[in-house]
């Protein structure tokens, strides 16, 4: 049960990513609220039962440059990312919602 349990979140990660790949290459936000309309719910329900799901960055724009899962963070002044593909506050999105 464990395994199928993991198997499915691999090809659910999978998938959503795959969903957000596309928006960024078809410049869709229509994609990308579904995309995450999705991932919510999911995740919701997973959390709520102590279960693990989507890395932060996989699931929230980016509340300093804007940028969309699926797109690696861009620095801006006074928000450098160093050797980090994504801001710290992309990262800690999640836990505020």
């Amino acid at each position: 049960m464990a395994d199928d349990d993991a198997e499915l979140l691999t090809l659910f990660r999978n998938a959503v990513r795959r969903v957000r790949q596309a928006a960024v290459r078809h410049e869709d936000e229509e994609l990308h609220r579904a995309a995450a309309e999705i991932g919510y719910a999911v995740c919701t329900v997973r959390r709520g039962h102590g279960q693990p799901c989507l890395a932060p960055e996989d699931m929230c724009d980016c509340p300093v440059c804007g940028a969309h899962p699926g797109q690696n963070c861009v620095s801006l002044p006074g928000h450098p990312l160093g050797d980090r593909p994504f801001h710290t506050e992309r990262q800690h999105q999640w836990e505020k919602d």
